[in-house]
């Protein structure tokens, strides 16, 4: 049965002292790889690792009995289910993906991201590795790499069985937190010196924590800011799908919340903690946003990411007390969405209006706004970009994505054959 939750221990001085704590089921890997005179062969570990869907012992044979060994036991430990995991629970969680998949999504880049980057110690290390700025040449292709990357997971975890004993999601997890131990050591033996009193250790227990809060309550939190009505049935089964996440990512269980007010809970006090304005949480904010407008076609929806970056945040800078869009860059206008009621008129099915308040306006577009976001990832991304987004066949199709093709011009005929130029149309049974 899992340890239950403790919210009155929750407090800036316990999560102060999480700061210094790191996973050292991982850290003990990278650590004897290092000491083996091999850190070169990080990087190919690391590639292995992500070209692989599944894990043979052995498969690092190449690289010497105790490096092999130590890899090993590490998959071996670290795929180990939780024993008060509960597949049904998992199940309802999957079901969800499933009808709401493209909201998650939306709120992912507009909510628990802008979040994460509001903490500025945490944001630090996220700067400094390199992988969410985009080039100084306007390319954005690293930030839609790791972007990607988290989109993956989400997708690997979230679908059927992905949380299964060697389910695609749990192997998943298992090459993120390797990855972590690694950033880890990288960060740290970097040209900049890595301040550990003030910032913590990189990506440290609270920095997992707040994160995992932005895959968890911060979802629910923006669904029903959407209109989305879930029963507590359904938002235990998220949370307890999550709490899964953080434990098979190296999470203490006194930071795996069991309940949506529990989280919310959990990542306001993360929030009081560690919210506060940074040069690196600003600039990555930019970042994402500059992301999501070269996904989407044209420039109508320019203004649409940091308007929802500004409204998702609200009910946590309410619960922190701190004004959460301002430290990240985001500043609402007085005439924002008058602009966005123009520029976007003629993408959405139902009637916007200046008066409408800012729920019902949101409501009204995002539905737009999540397929093109997406539709845009999945085509710039699958487009010789150098990452792969894949989306199961099931999923598209619940979400409205599945790739088509359509005729677009057709010759006369030619010794009685015609020949159709087609184009892949971007709108299910177009």
């Amino acid at each position: 049965m899992k340890p239950s939750f403790n919210a009155a221990a929750i407090s800036g001085a316990s999560l102060q002292q999480f700061r210094s704590v790191t996973d050292p089921l991982a850290d003990q890997v990278v650590k004897a790889i290092i000491d083996s005179g091999q850190e070169k062969q990080i990087n190919q570990i690391l590639m292995t690792l992500v070209r692989n869907n599944s894990f043979a012992p052995g498969m690092f044979a190449s690289l010497g009995e105790e490096i092999s060994k130590s890899l090993d036991d590490y998959i071996a430990e670290s795929g180990k289910l939780p024993l008060w995991a509960d597949q049904t629970m998992i199940k309802k969680a999957e079901r969800l993906f499933e009808l709401y998949g493209p909201n998650i999504f939306m709120l992912l880049n507009v909510s628990s991201l802008p979040m994460c980057y509001c903490c500025g110690n945490g944001a630090q290390v996220l700067f400094d590795t390199g992988r969410l700025l985009a080039s100084p040449d306007g390319s954005v292709d690293p930030l839609a790499r790791r972007l990607m990357e988290t989109g993956q997971m989400i997708i690997n975890v979230l679908s059927k069985g992905g949380l299964s004993e060697h389910g695609t999601g749990v192997v998943t997890l298992q090459k993120v937190r390797l990855i972590h131990a690694s950033i880890r050591f990288f960060v740290k033996q970097s040209p900049r010196v890595w301040d550990a009193t003030t910032l913590g250790e990189p990506i440290n227990q609270e920095d997992l924590a707040g994160t995992l809060m932005s895959f968890g309550p911060v979802i629910l939190t923006g669904l029903k800011r959407l209109g989305v009505k879930l029963d507590d049935t359904e938002t235990s089964a998220w949370m307890h799908t999550w709490s899964i996440v953080g434990k098979l990512l190296g999470l203490d269980d006194s930071l795996l919340p069991d309940t949506h007010q529990q989280g919310f809970q959990l990542a306001t006090e993360v929030l009081k903690h560690q919210a506060a304005t940074s040069d690196a949480g600003r600039a990555l904010t930019a970042s994402c946003v500059k992301f999501m407008n070269r996904m989407i076609p044209g420039n109508a929806f320019d203004d649409v990411p940091v308007y929802l970056m500004w409204y998702f945040l609200q009910d946590f800078s309410k619960s922190s007390g701190k004004d959460l869009a301002t430290m990240i860059g985001i500043e609402e206008t007085a005439d924002i969405r008058d602009k966005l009621v123009l520029a976007i008129a003629n993408f959405v099915n139902t009637a916007i209006s200046r008066e409408d308040d800012h729920d019902r306006f949101v409501c009204k577009i995002i539905a737009t706004f999540n397929k093109v976001l997406l539709q845009g990832m999945i085509y710039h991304v699958n487009g010789g970009k150098g990452v792969q987004f894949v989306i199961p066949p099931s999923l598209q199709a619940n979400w409205g994505l599945v790739e088509t093709w359509k005729d677009q011009a057709t010759t006369p005929g030619i010794l009685g054959y015609r020949i159709s130029l087609q184009k892949k149309s971007e709108i299910i049974n177009n």
